[in-house]
């Protein structure tokens, strides 16, 4: 159950992720639409800032409007699923500590790398709603902030697992048993 729980605020995130750089937007239309541009190893790897690429492709399903871009959906899906698998962990040390061999305390401190890296993408938005003032000295770290995450929330799953949450696709009692 916890990974279906992790795999699906995963999902959300990369979905969020895409709402969060232009690649994905709604829009009353009910047409379905596909326009395509020159697909070339230099279209895909443009940016339009650090780490936010060009699409390559347009396409409208109902009310979905999608800026297919190769490089956007990868972080998307990266960033998704090391927040899935980062969850996951520490969701298992919090519910099961003694299963992993640690107190509560323990295990809820392995999900504060997680939720740190996880506003890369919501705090440069969550400041331009709040008007701050120093949103543009920030705003050029801003791109900087998805590798910086990546590498965050690798490390935070290194950390849970030297802690002994179990991989994404067992459970703690399991790992347990194994002797894992």
């Amino acid at each position: 159950m916890t990974r279906w729980i992790a795999a699906g605020i995963g999902f959300l995130y990369g979905a969020i992720y895409l709402i969060g750089v232009g690649d994905l937007t709604f829009d009353r239309g009910a047409d379905w639409f596909l326009q395509t541009g020159v697909v070339s190893l230099e279209r895909i790897t443009s940016m339009r800032s650090p780490f936010l690429f060009e699409g390559i492709a347009l396409a409208e399903a109902g009310w979905w409007v999608i800026l297919v871009s190769p490089l956007n959906l990868l972080l998307a899906v990266i960033l998704g699923v090391l927040l899935a698998v980062n969850l996951h962990g520490a969701i298992t040390l919090w519910r099961e500590p003694r299963a992993c061999g640690l107190s509560s305390a323990g295990s809820a401190s392995s999900a504060v790398p997680a939720l740190l890296a996880g506003s890369a993408c919501c705090a440069p938005s969550l400041l331009l709603l709040l008007g701050m003032p120093s949103l543009g000295v920030l705003a050029a770290f801003f791109g900087y902030l998805i590798p910086v995450s990546i590498i965050t929330l690798v490390a935070s799953r290194v950390w849970q697992r030297r802690l002994g949450a179990p991989r994404f696709l067992e459970s703690a009692s399991h790992a347990q048993r194994v002797g894992a």
